[in-house]
This record gives structure tokens, sequence and C-alpha cells, in this order.
């Protein structure tokens, strides 16, 4: 059996034993940094966007949409692949992990590419069917493509990324984003700003990004000597028994997230309808609370890891408390950000960019909606990472499903067909009220499953606080 390097062993002590409001705040930081430099190379894209045509956002928000639910594939393989190798660490049965990983690997990258395949194939007739403009096929088709090839590069880093996070290496993932995001920055401004490049410019520079953190992941598994889970190229071969653990949990999620995403491009569609900018109001709504709705979220992203490992530690009260923390802490970043976005709401617009009166207007009453799903996303969020954890990845699925089919999608439609007056605003009240609705349901639901783990147990873990 292969032992687990000093590191890495420390950090599974911390994990498993350490303060626990201490250990996910520390583990977190250096991803609530990751995703400050992810924040903003979106916003610098957002404005280098305004900055060409203020009418290029619509199209780079509905295929961003679409480019979500394409890798929200890669993300669930990783979602699932981290709580799985997680585990096995958790438990040091280093070499169980290994396999795990190596199985997240092949699996998120082969089916990641056949899914690009068919989107490049039929791009074209895939954004008609979502209901894309002309105009928005015209301008930014050749950025579709570009993202789409992307996202088998982003499929891989995520499994990359999940594999550091079930170790609880957040600071590799850290540094190698920093250089990545400070890349892409440097190419998209230079490409725009220097030689008059437009959206394609701009999606080639997150494929060369992706590519070099490809890289820096390919060396971290394969080649760094130091790594605990280095491995070799024999583990790349499929086995069906590991495949099939990492698929099965990975599907709910994956489809959650996937008709979660696909809901929104339905929901874009029905929008564009109401307004021309209503598209991209929800878009700009988003960048202007998003720097905390990134730090909220990143707790669930730890949450997931220190569960899973205590877990394999045979501590189902850490594992429960470690949700409890996290969900502490995304509640007090998100409702602070609430608050701030709320007063430097008109500053941080004119930075996106140079709108009009009537898109101004447009942006700042879908903005009053849609501010509380910064609040609404980081608790649900909270709560999923419970359930992925503890590998209950189908009431993910039926969170997502709720939140967009049940309570969003057929709302809008409805209010669309029946209402006679067609407010635009119409599309902020909907996302308000399911994104509220939806958590006080996901609350419930996760309430009643701790109250059957403190009283059953969890497998073959009964309930017991220890010191």
């Amino acid at each position: 059996m292969q032992l687990i390097n000093v590191q890495d062993e420390k950090r599974r002590q911390r994990i498993t034993t350490g303060n626990l409001w201490q250990t996910i705040l520390i583990l977190s930081i250096p991803l609530a940094i990751y995703e400050t430099f992810n924040y903003l190379y979106a916003f610098i894209d957002l404005w280098l966007i305004s900055g060409i045509n203020t009418n290029f956002v619509t199209s780079v928000i509905f295929i961003d949409e679409l480019r979500l639910a394409v890798t929200a594939f890669g993300g669930s393989i990783a979602a699932a692949g981290s709580v799985i190798v997680a585990r096995h660490f958790g438990s040091n049965d280093i070499d169980l992990a290994k396999k795990s990983a190596a199985q997240a690997i092949l699996l998120a990258v082969i089916v990641s590419f056949a899914i690009i395949l068919a989107m490049v194939s039929f791009g074209t007739s895939i954004l008609q069917f979502f209901g894309a403009t002309t105009e928005i096929i015209k301008s930014g088709l050749s950025y579709f493509n570009v993202q789409m090839i992307t996202t088998g590069l982003v499929a891989f880093n995520a499994v990359f990324i999940g594999i550091e996070k079930a170790k609880g290496n957040t600071k590799v993932i850290l540094y190698a984003n920093i250089a990545v995001m400070l890349l892409k920055l440097i190419l998209s401004i230079v490409w725009v700003k220097q030689f008059g490049g437009g959206l394609f410019e701009l999606s080639l520079s997150s494929m060369i990004a992706q590519l070099m953190l490809s890289l820096i992941g390919f060396y971290m598994l394969v080649i760094y000597k130091k790594n605990s889970l280095k491995l070799e190229i024999s583990n790349f071969k499929i086995e069906r028994s590991f495949m099939k653990e990492v698929f099965i949990l990975a599907i709910p999620v994956f489809l959650g997230k996937f008709l979660f995403n696909m809901g929104k491009v339905f929901i874009n569609g029905i929008a564009l309808m109401y307004h021309y900018y209503v598209v991209a109001a929800l878009g700009i709504s988003s960048k202007i609370f998003g720097f905390f709705a990134a730090v909220a979220n990143v707790f669930h992203e730890t949450e997931m890891s220190v569960v899973a490992q205590n877990i394999g530690y045979k501590r189902l009260d850490r594992a429960i408390k470690a949700f409890y923390v996290a969900f502490t802490y995304a509640a007090v970043v998100s409702i602070a950000g609430l608050i701030i976005s709320w007063f430097i709401r008109q500053p941080m617009l004119g930075l996106l960019g140079t709108f009009d009166t009537e898109q101004r207007h447009v942006i700042l009453e879908i903005y009053n909606y849609e501010q509380f799903s910064l609040v609404f996303s980081a608790l649900i969020s909270a709560i999923s990472g419970l359930f992925i954890g503890f590998k209950k990845t189908k009431v993910v699925f039926w969170i997502n499903i709720i939140r967009v089919v049940f309570l969003r999608l057929p709302v809008l439609w409805v209010m669309y067909t029946f209402l006679p007056d067609k407010n635009f605003t119409d599309v902020g009240f909907v996302m308000l009220f399911s994104n509220s609705l939806t958590t006080l349901i996901a609350g419930a639901i996760v309430i009643r499953y701790i109250y059957t783990l403190k009283t059953y147990g969890y497998q073959n873990l009964t309930y017991q606080k220890l010191t």
C-alpha cells in the first residue's frame, strides 16, 4: 500500500481532527482568492465586450448559459470524483483513491469530447432551437464554437482541481489559477484594446488559458513525485467498477445542473420576447454582486471534501458539523455582500460599460429582484454540498429541477401567456420567486435528513459527539 506524504498527512489530520471553523476557513481562503480572479476576468470580459458593442453582451450571456450546461458534466464528474477520492483519502487508502481519480479523469474527458463534437457540428441549429435571434447567431457563432471546444479542457481541469480539493490542497489550486487568470486577462486586453479583436479573440484567450491549466494539472497528477496521488500511465485504463461508481454518483448532479442551465436558456428565449435587453440585464446584474456570490459559494466546495473525508475517517458528527460551519459562512458572506452591493450598484454599472438610458433602466429594474439570488444561491449550494458529500446526489438533482423546471420556467411561461401587461420585470419576479421558494424547500429537506442521520446513522456509522 502506498503511504501518504507528510504534507498531505498534515492536511488530512487537520480535516479529520482539527477545529472545523478554522479548517474550512483556511481551506476556503485560497479558493476565494481564486474565485476573485475568476470574477475579475469575467468582469473585464464583460467590460471589453460592452466597449465593442453593448448589444454583444446579450450574445455572450445567451451562449454562456449553453456553455455552462455543457461544462456541467465535467463539474459533476469532478464533484463525484472528489467525494470518492476524499473518502478513500480520509480512510488512508491511497491506492483506491488513485484508481478513483484516474477513472474520473477518463470519464470526464471521453464524454466531454463526445458532447463537444455534437455541439460544434450542429451549433447553428442548437442556437436556433433555444431561441437565439439572427443577430446572436451572426455575432456569436465563432465565440460559441471556441467556447464549446474549450469545455473539453475545462472538464479535465475541473477533475484535477477536484482531486486537489479532496486532499485539502487548495493552495496549489490558487497558485495555478492565478497564473492562468493573469494570462487570460493579458491576452484579452491586448487582443481587444491593442489589436481591435472581438468575441472570437476573447474566447480564444480563454482556450489558451485553460490549456495552460491543463498542462499544470497533467504535471501535478502524472509527473510531480511529491503528490500522494501521483498517477501512472497504467492507471489510465478503464476499470468498470470504479468508473461505474463515479458515473452513478455524477449523473444526478450532471442532469440537475444540465437541466438547470438548459432551463435558463429557455427562460432567456422567453425573456427576449419581453425586451431585447432583459437577458443582458440578468447577466450584468449578476456581475454587480458577482464577487460576493463567488466568495460565498466556495464554502460548499470545501464542505464536500471535508464531509467526505470525515465519513471516511468514521466521524459522522464532524461530517454534519462541517455543513453547519459552511452554511454559516455562506450566509454571513452573502448577506454582507447583498448589503454592500446595493450601495455600490450604480458605480459598478458605470464600470461595466456605457449604457443608454433605456438599457440602464432595464438593468436596474431587473437588479431589484435578481440581487437576492446572491443569498439564496449561496444557501442552496451549502445544502447541496452536504448531500454530495454523503453521496445523496439525487437530492441535488431534484433541488435543481424544482428550482427551474417546476418553479421558474412554467411560471414565466404562464405569466407571459396569460397576463395582459407583459412587463419585463416579470422575469425578475420569477427569478426571486423560484430562488426563495427553492431555498425553503431545500432547507426543509436538509433538516429532515440531518434528523435521520442523528437518529439512524449513516451506513455503518452512528452519530456520536466525540472530543
